[in-house]
């Protein structure tokens, strides 16, 4: 579960944190305001494109951080991706530099995005995988 979100010079944001309480959480807005900015600093965490272009007017690189609990174990996982202006993208998973296949492999397991042409998560072998592991005991 996502208890925290936060976001650093991506798009018009300056700097947001977000924090999550159980349960379900909706987030409403005028046009412009941000909404699909969230659903992209989330996507850009768990492995989506890096695009430079995204990075705020003025910044030298974008930040996004997620905070996950493991509902199953309790676990904190913290999750976190750099977009320089100028070179690649680094991924972190729980402060120490990771791939970013590493970091879509963890995402995979704490977030699934889904929007209107999207691919489900359950055709991923890793998510399949956890899913009969899960069921089979």
């Amino acid at each position: 579960m996502l208890v925290e979100l936060r976001v650093i010079d991506l798009g018009i944001v300056a700097d947001l944190t977000l924090v999550l309480g159980p349960g379900l959480t909706a987030i409403t807005g005028e046009t412009g305001a941000g909404k699909t900015l969230l659903v992209e600093a989330l996507d850009l965490l768990v492995g989506g494109r890096a695009d430079t272009s995204s990075v705020r007017d003025a910044a030298t690189e974008a930040r996004v951080e997620g905070r996950f609990v493991d509902e199953e174990t309790g676990q904190e996982v913290i999750l976190a991706r750099t977009v320089p202006v100028e070179g690649r993208s680094r991924a972190y998973v729980d402060g120490r530099l990771a791939t970013v296949g590493e970091l879509a492999e963890r995402g995979a397991a704490l977030v699934d995005l889904h929007g209107q042409h999207a691919h489900q998560s359950l055709l991923l072998p890793v998510v399949q995988r956890a899913a009969l592991d899960h069921f089979a005991g």
